[in-house]
């Protein structure tokens, strides 16, 4: 190993697709190289396949450790931790950087115990916030986070996760690196005001998402006009229950269609085609979904909750605290063609502008090499 480098430790407990493991693969394959050697420790998710996703996220050095998970498991959390420690006594990081709560909590001890220097946590959405947790179990996330607020400093992915850091968490150094755009910014389409509107979801069909809330604006959307069609596009945990809902409202003929898992290219492809984007989330750290549809010139209809709060703008589309506000906006978003086409194009120059790899990269390695 190169000792005339700066030797980075990436740490992540829930890897594989999704917008998480996403970020953590493009930070480790896009770090300069004649700058720093590039590490990761990592566990992927139920269902994800270890092996490949390390290969894919290019780290110098992958080090897996199946004992971290995403739920608390005291037994298996007490290995886990042994094994960063020795991960860390091997490969001696000059910089730890963890994602993640459970990523976050075990990385940051063991890098205090192993005396690292320069430590980071990014929560890419705090455990207390998930609310498919019970409250007990949220509870003891948030104390968790507190415990070790005082190791390292915070690198939140948002203005709202930075003031939960702050205000709730109580750590005392906090900074902002926004996520990425991982894709290229498509040119922006010219699109045909005169056929149906659609309106569309993305992502995977899991709790987080809210699939659910999707099919019941699909059935209000599609009773309150006739020239308004739906789709999600993605697949999930969740989309025998979502179709099972869909068919039982009748909206399998014509009005909603689930397309399930498609080639990112094809998934693009359908997001084009659409006239306005609904991400009606539960939580969120820094949504990749809704990055893709500004990235396509697409208005984006989104929950009122941290993280969706920092990418969606008056100007890049509209908030909605509830499925009724949310379906009065998107209403008015389809009754207004030039409004969605300049709510559009302003967000896809918020992507460009914002939300560059180039700039994230630079930001961090900054940090690391402070």
């Amino acid at each position: 190993m190169s000792r005339s480098k700066l030797r980075v430790l990436q740490v992540l407990e829930c890897g594989g697709p999704g917008g998480t493991g996403n970020q953590v693969q493009a930070i480790c394959r896009g770090l300069d190289r004649s700058r720093f050697e590039v590490h990761l420790a990592y566990a992927v998710r139920p269902g994800a396949e270890h092996a490949a996703w390390a290969k894919e996220a290019g780290a110098d050095f992958v080090h897996h450790v199946p004992e971290l998970t995403r739920e608390i498991r005291p037994k298996k959390d007490l290995a886990a931790l042994s094994h960063l420690r020795r991960v860390m006594k091997v490969v001696k990081p000059e910089v730890v950087h963890a994602h993640s709560s459970k990523g976050g909590y075990l990385g940051r001890l063991a890098a205090k115990a192993e005396r690292v220097p320069r430590v980071f946590y990014s929560p890419r959405g705090y455990g207390f916030l998930q609310l498919d947790r019970g409250k007990g179990s949220r509870l003891l996330y948030e104390f968790l986070e507190r415990s070790v607020a005082g190791i390292g400093e915070t690198v939140a992915v948002g203005e709202s996760e930075a003031r939960l850091a702050r205000e709730r968490v109580k750590a005392k150094a906090v900074r902002v690196v926004r996520d990425a755009y991982l894709g290229e910014v498509p040119p922006a389409p010219a699109r045909d005001d005169d056929g149906p509107a659609v309106v569309c979801a993305i992502g995977r069909m899991s709790f987080p998402r809210h699939p659910e809330a999707f099919v019941r604006l699909a059935q209000r959307l599609t009773d309150s006009r006739n020239n308004v069609r739906c789709v999600w596009i993605g697949g999930g945990e969740l989309e025998p229950i979502v179709r099972e809902m869909a068919r039982d409202m009748n909206l399998l003929a014509g009005k909603l269609e689930i397309t399930g898992w498609l080639p990112r290219e094809e998934a693009l492809k359908r997001l084009r085609a659409a006239d306005v984007c609904v991400h009606f989330s539960r939580w969120e750290g820094l949504p990749n979904a809704v990055l893709d549809a500004m990235a396509c010139s697409l208005p984006v209809a989104v929950s009122d909750i941290p993280g969706n709060r920092d990418l969606v703008r008056p100007e890049t589309g509209v908030l909605a605290s509830t499925e009724v506000e949310l379906l009065e906006k998107v209403l008015e978003l389809i009754d207004a063609p030039e409004r969605r086409r300049a709510l559009g194009a302003a967000a896809r120059e918020t992507v460009v502008r914002e939300y560059s790899q180039e700039r994230m990269l630079r930001e961090l390695s900054e940090l690391y090499s402070r």
